[in-house]
């Protein structure tokens, strides 16, 4: 039985799109890339995923949107879980080494990926292969590495700018780390690829893989990466700096976590992590100009209703209304059965509303939480039958 041939789209505008939508950098240049799209050939291109976690926030769905735009003209696209070089780690955009994993954990954590991201990917007439590095990584030998590593100096390796302010700072570089980028640059041999996806902070790692594929293949592998969410600061949206956004979170949660983004990166996560037409983007930015709360909300209603359906983002909008502009509880709040005796620091940590009990004495301490409409002042108190609020937007119903 034939495969049936996938229809490869070389119109104008969609490339026009896949090369200026969202995009920092495209290597070796635009021109090469748009060369290559309108030649109607099918590019195989991939994006690495590193499983640390089971989590999958805004900010990581940036590069999954990209892709979707290749996959909706026609490309292969692979999603490729490390789940070799998760284990060693990559200190990229972090003053210290991340703590490595077992292959266990990080196959454990790249099983929900798929199911996480189908709202994303959910193009039956081209769909998306996931691999995952372990298969071919996991078979080199010792001869194998050092074979790899010849193809690299140290001096190349420390151009990486994390490396160069380590030295600065008198810290320490472990001289594994130098194996993550000749690993993930092995990607893109192994899968023999036309084309990387990635954020900014990747690009070292990416263009190693690019040299690797001139070296050992004598072909052009290109490079395209996207701007990490960050508001005007410089401070990432992202789980290490503590304002992470699952996209797997209660609608009411997602809705209200949308609306708390600052509002310079409003434009940025429409254009980056939105299924919006250019036309209808084209509409925001002029919302954005006269009525950025609006547009925020439009934000917050767009991302529910991808991860959901339009049901609950209506459901999410309007509780939203109703705690911040009515100033009511929500009708539909969580229940958590209440032993009598039980501290409201314990309470926020059981229910999940804390991630620890210093982060719920903070809160309190703040002025931040509520005990049936009274504030809490006294990190001491115990929880009572009714209802407990924290901030604006989490009320949990004792029982």
């Amino acid at each position: 039985m034939f495969k049936k041939k996938t229809n490869i789209i070389t119109e104008k505008s969609r490339i026009d799109e896949v090369l200026t939508r969202g995009v920092d950098t495209i290597y070796p240049n635009d021109k090469w890339l748009r060369r290559e799209l309108e030649s109607g050939r099918r590019l195989r291109l991939y994006l690495g995923w590193d499983p640390t976690t089971t989590d999958i926030h805004i900010g990581h769905t940036v590069q999954l949107w990209k892709m979707r735009e290749f996959q909706r003209l026609g490309h292969e696209v692979i999603l490729l879980m490390g789940t070799f070089t998760a284990t060693l780690g990559d200190p990229t955009g972090k003053a210290e080494s991340r703590k490595p994993l077992t292959i266990e954990e990080t196959k454990r954590n790249a099983k929900g990926f798929e199911e996480k991201t189908r709202a994303i990917f959910d193009y039956p007439e081209n769909p998306i292969t996931i691999k995952y590095n372990h298969e071919w990584l996991e078979q080199m030998n010792f001869a194998d590495v050092v074979k790899l590593a010849s193809n690299f100096t140290v001096q190349q390796m420390m151009e990486r700018d994390m490396f160069q302010d380590r030295i600065k700072d008198g810290a320490p570089i472990g001289l594994h780390e130098f194996m993550y980028p000749l690993m993930q640059g092995y990607d893109s041999v192994s899968m023999d690829v036309d084309l990387e996806v990635g954020g900014t902070d990747q690009t070292f790692n990416m263009l190693v893989g690019r040299t690797l594929m001139k070296k050992t293949k004598g072909k052009e592998k290109g490079v395209l990466t996207r701007p990490l969410i960050a508001d005007a600061s410089g401070r990432k949206i992202g789980k290490s700096e503590g304002n992470a956004i699952n996209i797997d979170s209660l609608p009411e949660d997602l809705y209200g976590k949308i609306m708390t983004l600052p509002d310079e990166v409003i434009w940025m996560t429409f254009e980056m992590t939105t299924d919006l037409s250019v036309e209808k983007l084209a509409e925001v930015k002029n919302e954005l100009e006269s009525d950025p709360r609006a547009a925020k909300g439009r934000l917050a209603w767009e991302i529910v209703r991808i991860y959901n359906d339009s049901t609950a983002a209506d459901a999410a909008q309007e509780s939203f209304v109703n705690v911040f502009k009515n100033k009511e509880a929500p009708k539909d709040m969580p229940k958590h059965k209440l032993v009598l005796g039980t501290s409201i620091v314990d309470v926020l940590v059981e229910t999940k509303v804390c991630s620890s009990k210093s982060e719920a004495r903070r809160a309190i301490e703040q002025g931040g939480v509520k005990m049936n409409d009274e504030k809490v002042t006294d990190i001491k108190t115990n929880a009572a039958l009714g209802v407990l609020q924290k901030g604006k937007r989490h009320f949990i119903k004792l029982v």
